[in-house]
């Protein structure tokens, strides 16, 4: 099984942004995507399409299974 965490963010033109990381911990809490997404907001170093991350949307865990046919 494998796990992403997924950051969304707003950009400047409205539309959502999201940012993938592979293999998060296991206890990772809101607070602790929350305050990763500030960080990335405030030192401005992403952009997207030419517009730049202005806001926090949401964070979510997506997890995957994988089943290889024999």
């Amino acid at each position: 099984m494998e796990k992403t965490l997924e950051l969304i963010f707003t950009k400047s033109d409205g539309t959502k942004k999201t940012l993938s990381i592979a293999e998060p911990r296991d206890d990772i809490k809101l607070a602790d995507a929350q305050e990763a997404a500030a960080k990335i907001i405030a030192a401005n170093v992403l952009t997207s399409g030419g517009e730049t991350l202005v806001d926090f949307a949401e964070a979510r865990i997506k997890t995957v299974t994988i089943n290889v046919l024999a």
